[in-house]
Parts: C-alpha cells; sequence; structure tokens
C-alpha cells in the first residue's frame, strides 16, 4: 500500500504544477486583454511621434569616393610595390590624422563644420572606400571636403613618388653612362686599329724594301767571289815564281824573295778580309731574310688582332649597349608605372538620404514602446491586487 501512495504522490505534483502553469498563462493572458488599448493606444501614439520626429529630423546623405593607393615600383617577381597599404592608408583616414589639414585648407571652423570621414577596404580587391556624411544643405561642402582631403594625402604621398622617380632617372642615368663608356671605348678601338693598320703599311714597306736588299747583296757576294779568285789565282802565279825564283841561282835573289814573301803575305791578307766580307754578306743575308719572316709573322698577328678588335667593336660591344638599352626600357616601363593615389570613383552625393533611417525609427520606438506598455500594464495589475490585500 505504502507503495502504491509513493507511485501516485509525483503523478499529483505533476499535474498540479501543470496547472498552476496554465493558470499563471491564463492570468497574464487576462492582463494583456485587459490593458490591451493602454498597449495598443500607447505603442501607436510612440510610434506616430517617432514618425513625426523622424519627418522633423534633417536629412544626412553620405559623401562617397573609392581609392586605390599608389604603385612605387615593381617587385622581383612582377607584383606590384605599393607606396603604402590599403590598410594602412584606410586607418589614417578613419583615424582623422588628416582632419585638421583639411579644416585649415579651406578655412572650416571645427566648432561649426565638424569634418569626420569613415574608410574601409574593399574586400578582395586593394581599394579604399572613403564615405562622410553631411546635411543636406552641405552636401556640395562635403564634396569639396572630400576632394580636399585626397588632395591632402596625395601630397603627402607624391613625394615618395617623386622620390621613387628620381632613383628610377638616377639609375636610368647610370645605364646610360655605361652606354657612353662603351662608345668611347669603340673610338679608342677605332684608333687603335688606325695605328695598327699603319704600322701592318709601315712593315709592309719595310717587307717591300728586303728583296732590293738581298738582290744588292747577291751581287756584292757575286763580286767578292770573284775578287776572291783572282786574289788566290795571283797568289798562286806568285808562289810558283817564288818557287822557280829558289830553284835559280839569281844574285838578286834574296831582294826579290822579299818581294815575293810580302806580296804574298798582302795577297793572303786581303784574300782573308774578302773571306770576312763575304761572310758578313751570309750574315746580313740570313738578317735580312729572318727580318722578312719576323715582318710577315707580325703582320699577320696585327691583322688578327685587327680582326678581334672589329668583332669585339661591332659584334660584342653593340650586343652589351643593346643589352643595356633594353634594361634602360625596362626601368623606363616601371617608371612610367609609378603613381600616386588613384580616385577609382569620383566623390559624388548618394541619391537617397541615408539618415534618418525613417522605418528603422518607427519600428524601434513601436517595438520598445509595446514592451514598455506590456511591462505597465504588468505593473498597475500588480499594483492594483497589491493594494486590494
Amino acid at each position: 500500500m505504502e507503495g502504491k501512495e509513493s507511485s501516485q504522490q509525483p503523478d499529483t505534483q505533476n499535474y498540479q504544477s501543470y496547472y498552476e502553469d496554465e493558470i499563471n498563462l491564463i492570468d497574464y493572458l487576462r492582463v494583456l486583454w485587459k490593458w490591451k488599448w493602454l498597449i495598443i493606444g500607447g505603442t501607436l501614439i510612440c510610434a506616430v511621434a517617432a514618425a513625426i520626429i523622424s519627418l522633423q529630423m534633417p536629412k544626412i546623405y553620405e559623401i562617397s569616393t573609392v581609392i586605390e593607393p599608389g604603385i612605387a615600383g615593381v617587385k622581383d617577381d612582377g607584383g606590384f610595390m605599393y607606396i603604402d597599404s590599403a590598410a594602412n592608408i584606410s586607418g589614417k583616414i578613419a583615424g582623422g590624422v588628416y582632419n585638421r589639414r583639411v579644416e585649415e585648407a579651406l578655412q572650416l571652423d571645427p566648432l561649426k563644420t565638424r569634418v569626420e570621414f569613415k574608410s574601409v577596404v574593399v574586400k578582395n580587391a586593394n581599394l579604399i572606400n572613403v564615405t562622410s556624411q553631411w546635411e543636406e544643405g552641405l552636401a556640395d561642402l562635403g564634396v569639396k571636403v572630400t576632394r580636399q582631403l585626397i588632395r591632402v594625402f596625395s601630397d603627402d604621398y607624391g613625394k615618395i613618388v617623386e622620390r621613387r622617380k628620381a632613383d628610377y632617372d638616377e639609375r636610368i642615368l647610370m645605364k646610360q653612362s655605361e652606354i657612353s663608356k662603351i662608345k668611347t671605348q669603340r673610338k679608342d678601338m677605332d684608333k687603335q686599329i688606325k695605328l695598327r693598320r699603319t704600322s701592318i703599311e709601315r712593315m709592309r714597306n719595310d717587307v717591300k724594301l728586303q728583296p732590293a736588299t738581298l738582290e744588292n747583296i747577291r751581287q756584292r757576294r757575286g763580286e767578292l767571289l770573284e775578287e776572291i779568285k783572282g786574289v788566290k789565282e795571283n797568289t798562286e802565279k806568285i808562289v810558283q815564281q817564288r818557287d822557280a825564283l829558289l830553284k835559280g841561282k839569281n844574285p838578286d835573289r834574296d831582294i826579290s824573295l822579299l818581294l815575293y814573301s810580302t806580296t804574298i803575305q798582302q795577297n793572303v791578307a786581303y784574300f782573308n778580309q774578302l773571306n770576312d766580307q763575304l761572310y758578313d754578306l751570309s750574315v746580313r743575308k740570313n738578317e735580312a731574310e729572318a727580318e722578312v719572316d719576323r715582318l710577315s709573322k707580325r703582320i699577320d698577328d696585327i691583322e688578327t688582332g685587327i680582326e678581334r678588335l672589329n668583332i669585339r667593336k661591332t659584334e660584342g660591344l653593340q650586343t652589351e649597349i643593346d643589352d643595356i638599352n633594353v634594361q634602360i626600357n625596362a626601368l623606363n616601363l616601371e617608371k612610367g608605372l609609378i603613381s600616386n593615389i588613384k580616385i577609382i570613383h569620383q566623390p559624388e552625393v548618394s541619391l537617397y538620404p541615408v539618415k534618418p533611417k525613417k522605418k528603422q525609427i518607427v519600428l524601434l520606438a513601436g517595438v520598445v514602446a509595446l514592451f514598455m506598455f506590456v511591462f505597465l500594464a504588468f505593473f498597475i495589475e500588480y499594483i492594483r491586487k497589491a493594494s486590494v490585500k
């Protein structure tokens, strides 16, 4: 029995709890129904009041513009290098870095005309959307202020752009200086070629003179050989006469022998001189032939050097000039890409006011009033019940 009573007790408690909840919900509904006109009327009055107030509020228009950071150069991978990041520029604008300068430039009174900008980076794009809000009669001034803002930070970044362009001009000037040095080198090569060709002509003239020298040596050699032959024959005759004199018994033999001996000695001495001259002629002949060979080889070497200089001048140096010109063209292209802040979308006024948002104000006022009057209805009902008790 006790078990059955214990099992029935939770069911009874659950039923009582459900019944109490149902009674409470009905009580709530009764209160709402009782005070329905207060709730509905109050909510309508608040909504109408909000509508009237919103109609009397000044219309606010939005001035918007879209800008892009300027390009400062080209990276090694071919991508653009910007003078500043879009996020950093947006942060400066939103942080009011340029506001004071804009006010001073346009001579605006900060107490009467407040300059304030909002900026956001466009998603998936390197663009910045800059906006500001102005009352209906000040929209034109807002456009003017926005344009002045663009001029202000364009002037700041313009200095960076000028420095970057100056760097490129310096690099281009250095490349042009290299071309000038190469052209000067080409002129020096022309002078070297001219000097070497002059040297070749002089050597060829020397070579042309060598056959005549060799011919003179040959003629002189023939003359010397004839003289040597004559001296030799004359000496042999004198020797024969001396020998014959030795065999005879001439009383003047001693004197004659002395004369013959002296003549023979003179002939021998002259014979030796002629042989020495003949040897000298052979040496001169060999030297002349060697000089011809040396000059011919020297001429070939100089002509080879001239050919190399011509190849170096016409092909090697010209290739270097062409390569430098390509580099100069690339630098000029990169310099042409350098730019200041770009205005993608000029400042313009929105077609419709962005404030006040009448529907949102009325809706919000209605919702707040509804909750407020529902709370007021329950509060009044609570006070009444408390006073009755």
